[in-house]
């Protein structure tokens, strides 16, 4: 299957092509298709390259059956795009930085590219040259986010196929101390024919004067997989171990993949004549290119998809955002799964940052609010360690059904904690209508949670009231749960982050922990689930037309292991759809607080004040994220 693809042309002459996911274009539920996230994918290519030439394509197109977006471009002077800024000097790594620059704000505003989407740029992928561009772009972006400015972009995912390390081994491709050495000629691609170019001695002394060396302190927000072939004529094998070193900045924060018998565009180095020639060189039967040579594209793809994989970006985002400062983010509360701090993030663009006029670094307030799932099972020991922390108020998101069924904790009162009822649905509704919105559409797809949190964004406004009243007054640490911890918590969690100012990708990945912290209880909610599914399908036909309806062409969908599994998943995506749909109905979250939760300014102000910190001294600024995908000077709402 091909995806559909767009070409595109922006920034100061840069032309491209848009992939665009099977989801978006299909059922999105056909076996083997995934629905279409807003993620995006920026594709690079190296020194004489094009689009379309090693693995790019094909890459495009994996990442389409993925239900990811991609835009992979020419750089300025390769391909279709427009020529160098000036011809004498040639493609120069700052021209390039530039375009990458272009393709981001291309990609994030949706103002400004063909398919309207404020794009979440997700991953860079870069070959060769490409990646030394990419690597200087994400040190600026780093210096920008270091130095406060709201301007900084952080990509979680840098993938460096091929890339030079030691710049100055170029000085070893090319004479250029050689002062009658002026350029070289090169075959390229150019307006889609071969034809000769010169590359021009300025463009590769530019090229042997990068500087990598700073990458060590690239903030942990950016993973790195780098991709190697060790068969490569162009780059130094050794270059790869340096980009390893120099990367390894905490647990997961690099990963390093060798591919036996390729070269730098990952083609083997034999040409596969014969019998005997396969089985030496090319043992897994991979395809040939037009020289007989062995082409380790699906290779290089398959790692990168395997590296851009959900659950192996979330192990990466637990490692890094497990801590707050010196203390654990999650703690151990003895009856009760899925706590954890909701507090400490660093705010790149606080809602109001100038209440203090002095240099300060503005945080997410930490030791306040706690979320968790159901405390019904805590124990004397848990509670105490509740008293511990210093929580007075526990909020209980629960319908009347769930806390008769489930329990509550009797005695908190013992402890200096009142236990607050808040239901976000009083009343548990078995009818098939609610039934299909808050059931049905958690065990479909992650991609239809929207649905359910826009009906508990509709119902919970009482409950969310006073939660933000308890801020307001109170000021004390508490605690609010669910069955889970999961949805109706997840909704209080994503409002508390908006109002803060937290960037909405933080706050996705903060309810995508819950994938973590719910393991536990897999086996309690599975034993509910299956009572809810039996009294669903007794309502809705029997359970060949209710799972019909859930599987939506989906073969062998099951509901029990199918729909659980979608039940208790708390993807990021589906958070991100959340917070757009919360911006698109209800104008955002100031709008929000003031037309449906009924605060006025001064309340929300002062709520503000409660639930973010300014940190002068800064004893917190190496332990947090600093994620800032889209360009944050935009609306703010």
């Amino acid at each position: 299957m091909t995806p559909k693809e767009l070409e595109v042309y922006f920034g100061k002459g840069v032309s491209g092509t848009l992939a665009v996911p099977f989801g978006a274009n299909a059922d999105q539920y056909e076996d083997g298709i995934e629905p279409a996230t807003h993620k995006m994918a920026l594709i690079l290519h190296g020194q004489g390259g094009h689009r379309n030439y090693c693995y790019q394509k094909l890459l495009a197109h994996r990442l389409a059956k993925e239900g990811i977006y991609s835009l992979r471009i020419d750089f300025r002077g390769c391909g279709s795009s427009a020529d160098n800024a000036d011809d004498k000097v040639g493609r120069v790594l700052t021209q390039d930085v530039e375009d990458i620059q272009d393709s981001v704000e291309f990609l994030i505003d949706g103002s400004k590219n063909p398919l309207k989407i404020n794009f979440t740029l997700s991953s860079i992928i870069s070959h060769s040259r490409g990646s030394v561009a990419m690597f200087l772009w994400a040190l600026e972006q780093d210096e920008l986010i270091k130095s406060g400015s709201p301007k900084g972009m952080i990509v979680p995912n840098l993938i460096n196929c091929s890339s030079r390390f030691q710049s100055h081994t170029v000085l070893d491709r090319y004479p250029l101390h050689d002062e009658e050495f002026v350029q070289v000629p090169q075959m390229v691609l150019r307006h889609g024919k071969f034809q000769p170019i010169d590359i021009m001695k300025r463009e590769l002394l530019d090229l042997a004067e990068a500087d990598l060396s700073k990458l060590n302190d690239l903030s942990l927000d950016f993973s790195v997989l780098s991709i190697y072939g060790l068969e490569d004529n162009i780059i130094p094998i050794v270059d790869s171990s340096h980009f390893a070193n120099v990367l390894n900045r905490g647990h997961l924060s690099h990963k390093l993949e060798l591919i036996p018998m390729a070269d730098h565009n990952f083609f083997g180095t034999v040409p596969i004549e014969n019998e005997v020639d396969a089985e030496d060189y090319n043992p897994e039967n991979l395809p040939l290119n037009k020289s007989n040579l062995v082409n380790y594209s699906s290779v290089v793809v398959d790692k990168i998809i395997d590296y851009l994989r959900p659950e192996n970006e979330l192990l990466r985002f637990l490692h890094v955002s497990k801590n707050i400062g010196h203390l654990s983010r999650w703690k151990q509360v003895e009856g009760i799964s899925n706590f954890r701090d909701i507090g400490g993030w660093k705010l790149t663009n606080p809602r109001f940052p100038t209440r203090d006029p002095s240099p300060s670094t503005y945080y997410v307030t930490h030791n306040l609010m706690f979320r968790c799932a159901n405390t019904g099972d805590a124990t004397p020991n848990g509670l105490a360690t509740l008293q511990k922390l210093g929580i007075t108020a526990m909020f209980d998101l629960r319908s009347d059904g769930e806390c008769a069924r489930d329990g509550y904790p009797k005695d908190l009162e013992k402890y200096g904690i009142k236990r607050i009822h808040a239901p976000v649905f009083s009343k548990d509704d078995y009818s098939p209508q609610s039934i299909a919105v808050r059931y049905a559409n958690l065990m479909t797809s992650w991609n239809t949670y929207v649905n359910v949190y826009d009906d508990m964004l509709n119902h919970g406004a009482e409950a969310y009231r006073r939660i933000f009243e308890y801020i307001r007054d109170e000021n004390k640490p508490f605690v609010f749960h669910c069955t889970a911890g999961k949805d109706r918590t997840g909704m209080v969690s994503m409002l508390i982050l908006l109002l803060s100012g937290l960037d909405h990708h933080v706050i996705a990945k903060e309810y995508e922990l819950t994938t973590i912290g719910l393991k536990p209880d897999h086996a309690k909610i599975k034993g509910n689930f299956m009572k809810i599914v039996s009294k669903m399908k007794e309502k809705m036909g029997g359970p060949s037309d209710f799972e019909k309806s859930l599987g939506q062409g989906r073969k062998n969908f099951t509901i029990e292991e199918d729909g659980f599994n979608n039940l208790i998943s708390s993807r990021y995506e589906a958070m991100l759809s959340t917070i757009e749909l919360f911006n698109d109905k209800y104008g955002g979250i100031m709008k929000y607080m003031t037309v449906n939760l009924g605060f006025n300014e001064d309340d929300i102000l002062k709520i503000f004040n409660n639930i973010v910190i300014n940190d002068k001294v800064g004893y917190l600024e190496e332990s947090f994220l600093q994620w800032s995908h889209r360009n944050s000077t935009g609306p703010n709402l």
